[in-house]
């Protein structure tokens, strides 16, 4: 798929929408349990991130990939497991750059956060489009 094709840039574009509803889940559960249970930010992270994922593969898989429902490869549980391991990259990276700032660049936690999820975006994206989300071919015309 060429990368400047209307339904690609159209899948991207809300990519980028759930992306900023799992931003605000990822900030709210990391402010909720740092601020008001007083979790340390490593440990209330791992929960924001773990709901912030399962919320954007429901917003995608809804919303973003659903002119593929029809062609799907996979299951809604292959489809998860597919999404969770994928994340998996874009979630470490994000823990390592919001230990990394906080801990030794004294960085505010939510905004070396943002800076954390805004670095897997792409990459989410793309393992979105073609493993994930990856239809069967279209039919020959």
């Amino acid at each position: 798929m060429a990368l400047l094709d209307k339904e690609y840039i159209k899948r991207f574009v809300k990519f980028g929408i759930v992306g900023t509803s799992g931003i605000v889940v990822n900030s709210g559960i990391l402010w909720f349990g740092h601020d008001i249970m007083e979790m340390p930010v490593a440990i209330a992270s791992v929960f924001a991130v773990a709901l912030a994922i399962f919320n954007n593969f429901t917003f995608n898989d809804l919303w973003t990939w659903r002119s593929k429902n029809s062609k799907r490869r996979h299951t809604y549980l292959h489809r998860l497991w597919r999404y969770y391991l994928s994340a998996s990259f874009s979630a470490a990276l994000n823990y390592i750059i919001l230990i990394v700032l906080t801990e030794f660049f004294d960085v505010y936690y939510l905004l070396a956060n943002l800076a954390g999820i805004i670095c897997g975006m792409i990459f989410n994206f793309l393992l979105g489009e073609y493993w994930v989300f990856k239809s069967d071919p279209e039919e020959p015309a």
